[in-house]
C-alpha cells in the first residue's frame, strides 16, 4: 500500500505531547481501516520529514504502539500494522480521589458506570477520598491486582499523582479526569478528561463589566482554584475580596451550609453590601441564601448573586441564581462515550466539557 493516507495532524498548541499526537493519530489511522492488518507504515525518516518532528519523537511513539500491540518491528521491512483483536477484558475500574464527589445517583460517577455497564462492561466504583500518600492508596493497589482493562482516574488534587505513578507501575491503561487531568509521560496514560471552568468565568467576568460592578466577595474553601474568578476580575479591573471558610470535613455538607450561612450573616452585620456575591460551591450558595433570608436582604434588588451549582443537585431551587453550571449527568455520558472508544479502538474519544454560565434572573445586565 502507499502511504498517501498518513495524514495526521500535529498541533504544538494541543496540550499534548508530539509523541502522543503521533502515538494517536496512527491508532486512528488503523482503527478506521486506512492501515490495515499487515500493511506497513511509512519508515521513520519519512514520517518525521511528513510531520517536521525528530525522528527520536516518532521511534518513541512507535514503541508505545508497539507495547501495545498495534504495531510490530520487522527487520528490513519496517514497523507492520498488526490485527488489535477486540478487548475481552471490558472491566473499568472507577476511582473517585475527590473529597467533595459523592457516588450518589445524581453525579458523574453514577451515569458513566450506568452507561458503561449498559454498554456489557463490569464496572468496580472505588472511593477513595482525598487522601494523596501511599498507605491511603492500598485498596487502589489491591483493586489492580485483577488487571482491569481501563482505570479511570478522577481527582482535583495532588492525590493524582501518587495514584497515577501507582496505576502506571501496575501496567493497566488509565485516564484521568478532573480539573488537574492532562497528558502524562506515563506510556500506559491513554487519554485525559479535563474540566475547563475557564470560559464560564470568561463568560461572568464579561457580564460583571457590562452591568458596572466594581466590588466583588468570593466566598471559597481555598480549594478549588479551578473556580477562582478573583484574578479575572482582577484582570478586569473590578475589584475583588476573597473570604475562605474553613470546614471541619469536606463531605459533611450541612457543616458546609451551617458555616456558609453564619459567616454571611456575620458580613451583613458588621459589612456594607458589595455589588456581587460569587460562591464557588452550590452548598455555600445555599447556606448564604438562607443568611439573606434571615437578613432581609433581596436579591436581586439589594445584591446580586453568581454560584457554582450542579445542575442535577444544589442550587436547583432557586432556578433564577446566576451560576457557573456542571451537568454531571452529561459529564458521566461523556466520560463512558471515551471510555467505550478506548475499549473498542485503542483511542481514548475526545471529551466535550459539560461546564457552562447561565445568567440567571439574580443578574440582570442594566
Amino acid at each position: 500500500m502507499g502511504h498517501a493516507c498518513f495524514d495526521i495532524a500535529i498541533s504544538p498548541g494541543s496540550g499534548k505531547t508530539l509523541t502522543r499526537q503521533i502515538e494517536e493519530g496512527v491508532r486512528a489511522l488503523v482503527a478506521s481501516g486506512r492501515y490495515a492488518p499487515g500493511s506497513t507504515l511509512p519508515p521513520r525518516d519519512e514520517i518525521a520529514k511528513r510531520l517536521h518532528v525528530s525522528e527520536c519523537v516518532v521511534r518513541a511513539a512507535l514503541r508505545r504502539l508497539a507495547v501495545d500491540g498495534i504495531v510490530v518491528s520487522r527487520p528490513r521491512i519496517g514497523c507492520v500494522v498488526q490485527k488489535r483483536p477486540v478487548s475481552t477484558n471490558r472491566t473499568v475500574l472507577d476511582v473517585n480521589l475527590d473529597p467533595w464527589t459523592s457516588f450518589g445517583p445524581a453525579n458523574s460517577l453514577f451515569q458513566c458506570s450506568k452507561v458503561l455497564r449498559a454498554e456489557g462492561c463490569r464496572v468496580v466504583m472505588l472511593p477513595l477520598g482525598g487522601g494523596g500518600d501511599r498507605p491511603f492508596l492500598e485498596p487502589l493497589k489491591d483493586a489492580l491486582a485483577e488487571m482491569p482493562g481501563l482505570v479511570i482516574l478522577r481527582a482535583c488534587y495532588t492525590s493524582l499523582k501518587n495514584a497515577m505513578r501507582l496505576v502506571a507501575e501496575s501496567g493497566c491503561p488509565f485516564a484521568t479526569v478532573g480539573t488537574e487531568a492532562k497528558p502524562s509521560r506515563y506510556a500506559r496514560h491513554v487519554g485525559v478528561a479535563r474540566y475547563d471552568y475557564a470560559p464560564a468565568i470568561k463568560a461572568f467576568v464579561a457580564d460583571c463589566r457590562a452591568a458596572r460592578i466594581g466590588k466583588v466577595v468570593q466566598f471559597d474553601f481555598g480549594r478549588h482554584p479551578y473556580l477562582d474568578a478573583s484574578a479575572a476580575l482582577e484582570r478586569a479591573k473590578i475589584a475583588c475580596e476573597r473570604i475562605t471558610l474553613q470546614v471541619g470535613g469536606p463531605a459533611d455538607l450541612d457543616a458546609v451550609v451551617q458555616v456558609s450561612y453564619s459567616t454571611m450573616k456575620r458580613f451583613l452585620r458588621d459589612r456594607t453590601l458589595p455589588d456581587l456575591f460569587f460562591f464557588t460551591d452550590d452548598y455555600l450558595g445555599l447556606g448564604a441564601l438562607d443568611a439573606f433570608r434571615d437578613m432581609g436582604v433581596s436579591v436581586p434588588r439589594d445584591v446580586r448573586v453568581v454560584s457554582f451549582s450542579n445542575s442535577r443537585s444544589g442550587l436547583s431551587p432557586y432556578g433564577n441564581v446566576a451560576r457557573i453550571n456542571f451537568d454531571p449527568f452529561s459529564d458521566g455520558r461523556e466520560i463512558a462515550r471515551c471510555a467505550l472508544e478506548w475499549l473498542s479502538t485503542g483511542v481514548f474519544g475526545t471529551y466535550k466539557g459539560c461546564c457552562s454560565y447561565i445568567q440567571g434572573a439574580s443578574f440582570p445586565v442594566f
